[in-house]
């Protein structure tokens, strides 16, 4: 047993089975970290900047960026500042929203804050030249809201009204490629007149909790690891028999029983000999056939006559 166990095919498939299993378990245990892991509360982060919290090459802004504090630095364009109406108990409330053109001509946009006096005459005033922006990086819309513009009192000149931030609609109003995300400001330099910061009340945080994806993952990585070891015993059983009928190690009784040979076989019998016919016997050799007894008449008796 002990030379089967150190064999180059046992130990071959003592490699395979040892690397599988521990992949996989350490594949179950990743899963189960990120299912039972919760969301870090984004304001307990440091700041960081837009190009490691949205990268341009990304559709959506990652969890962990969602809620994150992030710097930015461009210039406005004050012709392409809109008005974003948004959900609340007495109806509708208007923000001021401008695409931020960062150094290398990607766009990110930027809600300034509430408006504060929406009526007409009364525009958001954007500075010129470089800004540079602090606020929480949130992501699309993308649903937004449906636009009732009788209920919108406010004309403003340099904007359209928008029924959310929702970067696919946005895309397609800047001229250059745009991040996924906006930025809700808390601090311009310089400042931004006519808008009132939003609260932290507005923010959108990812809710934390145990993830059922990654829940079922980790189930998934299980029963895969299981498998694997299902299917080394059966191969080592088939090896270790294999092992036996090679060096002669199988009884006879274990052979009979294992590998039962059954062998047709026909017994042949002779066809059945006929009987010999009784009747006289053949002349001895050189005998007349006139004197054969069969060919000889009979001859009566008296009292046969």
């Amino acid at each position: 047993m002990w030379k089967f166990l150190v064999s180059p095919r046992a130990l071959t498939l003592h490699a395979v089975l040892v690397v599988v299993a521990i992949s996989f378990t350490a594949l179950a245990i990743w899963q189960w970290d990120r299912a039972q892991s919760r969301v870090v509360d984004p304001g307990t982060l440091s700041e960081i900047s837009i190009d490691q919290a949205s990268p341009a090459a990304t559709a959506t802004v990652p969890t962990s960026s969602t809620g994150r504090a992030v710097n930015a630095v461009g210039t406005y364009d004050g012709e392409k500042t809109y008005v974003i109406l948004q959900p609340s108990k007495s109806g509708s409330v208007e923000w001021s929203m401008t695409p931020l053109r960062l150094d290398d001509g990607t766009y990110i946009p930027v809600v300034h804050g509430r408006i504060l006096n929406p009526t007409p005459g009364d525009d958001v005033t954007l500075a010129g030249g470089r800004v540079g922006v602090t606020g929480r990086l949130q992501a699309s819309q993308d649903l937004g809201l449906e636009i009732n513009t009788s209920d919108v009192k406010l004309t403003y000149p340099k904007g359209e009204v928008l029924g959310g931030v929702s970067t696919p609609e946005i895309a397609g109003l800047v001229p250059g490629a745009l991040r996924p995300g906006f930025i809700v400001a808390s601090n311009e330099i310089p400042a931004v007149g006519g808008v009132a910061y939003l609260p932290q009340s507005e923010f959108v945080v990812p809710e934390g909790g145990l993830r059922v994806q990654n829940v079922l993952y980790t189930i998934q990585w299980t029963l895969f690891t299981f498998f694997a070891l299902f299917v080394y015993i059966r191969l080592m059983r088939d090896a270790w028999l294999q092992y036996q009928i090679d060096n002669d190690l199988l009884e006879p009784a274990f052979e009979q029983w294992q590998v039962p040979v059954r062998r047709s076989q026909q017994v042949l019998t002779p066809p059945a000999q006929r009987a010999p016919q009784r009747g006289p016997k053949a002349p001895p050799s050189g005998t007349p056939i006139s004197a054969h007894p069969a060919l000889v008449p009979a001859q009566k008796t008296p009292g046969e006559m």
